[in-house]
């Protein structure tokens, strides 16, 4: 009777072992528009992938803004405090970046819309203002730009191959088929004097992510995704990626805009850590032993 209970045991323990799952690999983050709560800082584990968080600014008055801006306590659509990134991938390998652009909350902690250059939490556009980022103002030139580079493999300390550029170009003309003109297109190095609101290329559809809102009083923050972003930038847990950043207008008058210079983002804090092919193999292999060996003890009690 004990050796029958001591191999139930070991069947049990067997087929547990082998049933050992690879982890859970990070689903995409629930994207509202509010990007502090759904880009939770430090969320997420290594074998999930994390939120990483990239400061911008220290202050809400490091970009400058009409001092009536300020007298209402209103602080800049354009003022960027940090961004944010998650990675998500499925058993089957499709993956995405998902990226939030966190704006500074005014002094009655409500956000501008992104873009809202005067910061009125209301979002009422203005002539030098308009709506929607300016995507039916064929003179406007608001924009949201981040460029993308690999690692360098010559130097590690600096950007390596630049190969796309996402977000909404200050050329009207090269918006992309997203909400208010959001792209992911090639990188148009030949107009790089006009600054990175001006170097957006052809888009480029099989990485094409979606802008989740136009953003309102209802959902006021930038938030959007790219897909296939490890095929991309060639993401591993142990490279990453580098990139820099521009939000604002130079049309509007009442605010300055907000640059981030080349960044690097360490995969290691995005990428879930996945095991590697054979050790999955030796568990697997190690349970069925374990399984056979509990099952002959079995029919040798019974027999």
């Amino acid at each position: 009777m004990v050796h029958r209970r001591k191999s139930l045991w070991g069947l049990a323990l067997g087929t547990l072992i082998g049933c050992i799952p690879a982890p859970v690999l990070a689903v995409p983050v629930n994207l509202t528009g509010y990007v502090e709560k759904d880009f939770v800082k430090g969320a997420g584990t290594a074998e999930t992938g994390k939120v990483f968080v990239q400061e911008v600014t220290s202050s809400s008055s490091t970009v400058g803004q009409s001092s009536w801006i300020t007298n209402n306590g209103w602080v800049s659509g354009w003022n960027v405090k940090d961004i944010r990134f998650s990675y998500a991938e499925n058993a089957s390998g499709q993956n995405s970046l998902a990226i939030g652009i966190n704006t500074w909350a005014n002094s009655s902690g409500q956000y501008a819309p992104f873009g809202q250059a005067n910061g009125d939490p209301s979002g009422t556009p203005t002539a030098y203002d308009p709506a929607h980022l300016g995507a039916n103002t064929p003179t406007s030139d608001k924009s949201i730009a981040l460029v993308f580079a690999k690692e360098n493999p010559n130097d590690p300390n600096k950007p390596g191959e630049v190969v796309a550029i996402a977000g909404i170009p200050a050329d009207k003309s090269l918006n992309g088929p997203g909400i208010n003109g959001f792209t992911v297109s090639s990188v148009d190095l030949s107009r790089s004097s006009g600054g990175l609101a001006y170097m957006f290329g052809k888009t480029m559809p099989e990485y094409m992510g979606n802008l989740a809102y136009d953003p309102s009083p209802s959902h006021p923050q930038l938030e959007f995704t790219i897909n296939d972003f490890k095929k991309l930038l060639g993401l591993t847990k142990e490279g990453g990626f580098w990139v820099t950043a521009y939000a604002g207008s130079a049309l509007d008058g009442v605010a300055g805009e907000t640059y981030m210079g080349w960044t690097h983002i360490p995969g290691k804090e995005l990428v879930p850590q996945v095991p590697e092919p054979a050790a999955v193999l030796a568990w697997t292999l190690i349970g069925g032993a374990v399984a056979w060996k509990a099952r002959r003890r079995s029919a040798r009690s019974e027999a």
